[in-house]
């Protein structure tokens, strides 16, 4: 079912009101996102009064634009007052009872509940098309089936164990008309047609979703006669079969994972069900596109200012203009790592320790006046201090390829916490008798700087006095992808796995796995964060820990 799927606080920050149910940020900050979002002052016209009223009724009741417009299109053409029959039918939603009555804590949960609807029947090809909004079934099955006697092997049209049908699945054999079954859940009844519909079609390529060095191919087919998925390279002679392994079996919809491709390849697939066979679908994949500046061989030292750029040697412009890489101590964060007073680099180059090149980049953290400076590295850029008790950074860099992991080799030498913050994040009890540890974090995503208060090139915006614009990469639904590992004094957790005892105070290569949420987006941005000090952003760690990092790589 179609949703809004982005950042919810800072919708209910922009119309200050809290649009998804309680959210704590409002007590905090009840006006618009964005550096500028408490300066604002223009004054809104009478259209934009009621835009907004439009845009607070949609997220609130959960449909998209289309939905929206369809629904008043309906509410329009029927008697009564277009406001009131549109209310009256945003609140007649199955979602919105279950809400009302007080068995969901929100409207999202209450769709949760009711949605996951689907029938599926013998000799189906494909999958079964589900239309919400019209209470609409239809299963597509091959020429010459009797679709008057159909046998339903799987049936749900409401939530599990509280709906009520008004037939069951044995009831339902002759579809020559369709058949309408009344669904009641929660005191409301929806009345459902269900059809099923022949097909010439026996087996099809639906889609083929190319990466790198594999691809995703969707294929509908008779589900009894299954379907063999063949490849080749294009033009080659010979034909390679997928394993039975590597193919997704739904229904009658089958999706096979072809591995082992070479980049920026043309290649051709077909698939076999029973005697029928589709034609060859040619596809290309992906280039192997390597992460700028991996070794950092490309920095220069920034004298009066002392910070480092890390700049990029592949966009062809000159040196220093554009940076793949930043760091907490770039232009303009003296205040709060000391460099102007006391000569303090938090991240910097070393010449001695390194694994490939000339050079590698230590991040090391310090402090000040006891404020803890931790030392990092990131994609993006420094944008600004707040006060003397941290920073902004606006992460991420633009991106298009779909890794599968990144490997890096690392170096990380610390000892136990120095200097407490005031606040930690819930749950996390850390005392000085605790070591101190390092993070690196990995994500791909599709981040709007609109939506999450960065730039375009940097789009997300972290405050780190403000844990409230911290994202967390596994439940973001901007993120496409995530990994990360923390590295102890004495091993090494990758994705929150059982902690691997090892070396970490030796120079050693890391591989993090990226754990994908959705297979189908392409990332438009994506993100690097190295921090010596786990707890950094919450000014809490050891004042001497150093992380050492060289030839970063992307795994495809």
């Amino acid at each position: 079912m179609a949703r809004y799927t982005g950042p919810k606080s800072r919708i209910a920050r922009k119309f200050g009101e809290a649009i998804f149910g309680a959210d704590k940020v409002l007590s905090k900050k009840n006006y618009p996102p964005g550096q500028h979002g408490n300066n604002r002052r223009k004054k809104t016209s009478e259209y934009g009064v009621m835009l907004a009223e439009k845009q607070k009724a949609k997220y609130t009741y959960g449909v998209l634009e289309k939905q929206f417009r369809n629904l008043f299109e309906k509410a329009a053409s029927a008697p009564g007052i277009t406001g009131e029959v549109l209310l009256q039918s945003l609140e007649a939603r199955l979602d919105n009872v279950v809400f009302r009555l007080g068995i969901a804590p929100t409207r999202a949960a209450a769709r949760q509940l009711v949605s996951h609807k689907h029938i599926t029947v013998d000799g189906q090809v494909g999958a079964t098309e589900i239309d919400e909004y019209n209470c609409r079934a239809i299963a597509m099955v091959s020429e010459g089936t009797d679709i008057s006697d159909i046998t339903v092997t799987s049936f749900k049209l409401g939530p599990k164990e509280v709906s009520a049908y008004s037939l069951q699945p044995e009831q339902m054999r002759d579809f020559s008309e369709g058949v309408s079954v009344d669904v009641t859940a929660f005191g409301q009844t929806q009345t459902w047609n269900l059809y099923v519909e022949m097909t010439d079609i026996s087996v099809e390529i639906v889609k083929v979703n190319p990466w790198t060095a594999s691809a995703y191919v969707t294929a509908t087919a008779v589900a009894e006669n299954g379907a063999i998925f063949s490849y080749r390279q294009k033009d080659a002679e010979d034909w390679s079969e997928v394993p039975a392994g590597d193919v997704a079996v739904d229904g009658g919809t089958f999706v096979a994972h072809i591995n082992g491709l070479e980049p920026e390849t043309m290649y051709e697939v077909m698939v076999t069900s029973g005697q029928d066979k589709t034609p060859a679908v040619e596809f290309t994949t992906a280039p192997a596109t390597r992460i700028p500046n991996g070794s950092f061989e490309y920095a220069s030292f920034v004298s009066g200012t002392n910070y480092y750029k890390f700049y990029d040697p592949y966009c062809g412009v000159a040196e220093g203009q554009f940076m793949f890489w930043g760091s907490g101590n770039g232009e303009g964060s003296e205040g709060v790592n000391g460099s102007a007073n006391m000569g303090i680099v938090i991240t910097t180059i070393d010449t001695q320790n390194k694994v490939d090149g000339n050079q590698s980049v230590c991040a090391q953290t310090s402090q000040m006046a006891g404020i803890l400076a931790a030392g990092n590295l990131f994609t993006g850029q420094f944008a600004g201090l707040v006060g003397t008790e941290g920073g902004m950074v606006n992460f991420g860099r633009p991106w298009t390829t779909r890794p599968v992991a990144i490997k890096m080799y690392c170096r990380y030498t610390t000892s136990n916490i120095d200097i407490l913050g005031k606040k930690m994040p819930p749950g996390v009890n850390l005392t000085k008798a605790d070591f101190d540890r390092a993070q690196i974090k990995v994500a791909l995503g599709t981040w709007d700087y609109r939506t999450y208060g960065g730039t375009k090139e940097s789009p997300v915006h972290i405050n780190t006095t403000n844990a409230d614009t911290f994202v967390d990469f596994g439940t973001d639904p901007s993120t496409i992808a995530h990994g990360d590992i923390i590295i102890h004094n004495d091993g090494y957790m990758l994705n929150g796995a059982d902690m691997v005892n090892a070396v970490t105070s030796e120079w050693a290569e890391y591989t993090i796995p990226l754990d994908y949420h959705d297979l189908e987006a392409l990332p438009t941005h994506i993100i690097v964060s190295c921090a010596a000090s786990q707890y950094g952003d919450y000014f809490t760690g050891c004042s001497s820990s150093k992380l050492w990092i060289d030839k970063v790589e992307l795994v495809y």
